[in-house]
């Protein structure tokens, strides 16, 4: 080992917190998505069951 190897380790420790929060936004980002959809097709149906309902 080289005089220069625990400086690069602990370099290397230091970026590694840096690369966790790209996956939590992609999973916040889809999960807002998700529920977002969620919301709008049950406006939806909900909107579609009550003309359906008034037209009867």
């Amino acid at each position: 080992m080289t005089e220069k190897s625990p400086m690069l380790e602990l370099a290397m420790q230091e970026l590694e917190p840096m690369e966790a929060p790209g996956w939590w936004t992609a999973i916040g980002v889809s999960a807002g998505v998700i529920v977002s959809a969620t919301a709008a097709y049950g406006t939806y149906a909900l909107t579609a069951a009550v003309y359906a309902t008034a037209i009867t």
